[in-house]
């Protein structure tokens, strides 16, 4: 059998806890290279990325672009970081590769683009990201095929107007194998995203707009996997909003306003992963 998730292969054996941390290191490891990074987001998703691209995905390591794939589309393209990390450790990506994040000629960049093997898009411009994933799950419910489309979005990006529309298209069309999951750590470029554009509520919204919602402490495990596992197909695109925190699990990180993009030294390195546990 060549798809390695959810049940078969090396990698189901490891509990989704232990690859959390690798993820994390691997994060850590990459924003050294470069000497900084988007490191909060690389913790931030680490579960969600973990519980995704381990045990929910139908993905093919040997061969990425086998059409019987589910999709994953990155629109917030500067987490990248974090998928890096997943797809290294399903050998789509040499491991190697991961010392020359965000170095010149490199296919890691730090904004992800289709240049990096495993990537279906680039998601430098926020808020296209559902557009093109609305257009993944129409094709796949027009033409009667099994794989689904996962569109994974920051809440920032809820206040570009494209994301509203394809909301309104998704619900039309009735695309029950289109799930969104919108990592909702308060954060964006500019500060606290309620001082800048606030978004609430964002449950509601989604409901008026035809969606199954759920929410979930996105930093929760059991919680992740249970939202993952429980998709509704009942002719309603399903969106999950994950609430995290940015740079989750690393104290230095937590509340900063300025934490979304961050220089990364040796020191905040050896101090993260003690804060890790030394694992």
């Amino acid at each position: 059998m060549d798809d390695l998730l959810a049940t078969e292969g090396r990698i189901a054996q490891i509990p989704l806890e232990e690859l959390v941390i690798e993820l994390k290191k691997s994060v850590f490891d990459m924003g050294k290279a470069a000497g900084g990074a988007y490191i909060g987001q690389g913790l931030c998703s680490a579960e969600m990325i973990a519980a995704l691209f381990f045990r929910k995905l139908r993905l093919y390591p040997d061969n990425p672009n086998n059409a019987k794939r589910d999709r994953f589309l990155l629109s917030t393209g500067h987490y990248a970081i974090s998928i890096y990390a997943a797809m290294a450790h399903l050998g789509i990506l040499d491991r190697d590769l991961l010392k020359y994040y965000s170095a010149d000629g490199t296919t890691l960049e730090m904004i992800g683009s289709e240049v990096t093997p495993g990537l279906e898009i680039g998601g430098g411009s926020l808020g296209q990201g559902l557009s093109r994933g609305v257009g993944h799950a129409l094709a796949g419910k027009l033409r009667d095929y099994s794989w689904k489309t996962y569109v994974y979005m920051s809440d920032g990006e809820m206040q570009e107007g494209q994301v509203w529309e394809a909301a309104m298209v998704a619900s039309h069309h009735e695309l029950d194998n289109l799930i969104l999951i919108i990592d909702n750590n308060g954060m964006q470029v500019e500060g606290f995203v309620d001082k800048v554009t606030s978004m609430a509520p964002v449950l509601d919204k989604w409901k008026a707009f035809g969606w199954n919602v759920q929410e979930i402490d996105g930093n929760n495990l059991s919680e992740v996997t249970t939202a993952l596992d429980s998709v509704p197909e009942n002719n309603k695109p399903t969106v999950i909003i994950s609430n995290t925190i940015m740079g989750n699990g690393i104290s230095f990180l937590h509340g900063r306003e300025d934490a979304h993009y961050v220089k990364w030294s040796e020191e905040d390195h050896v101090k993260a992963l003690s804060e890790l546990g030394g694992k």
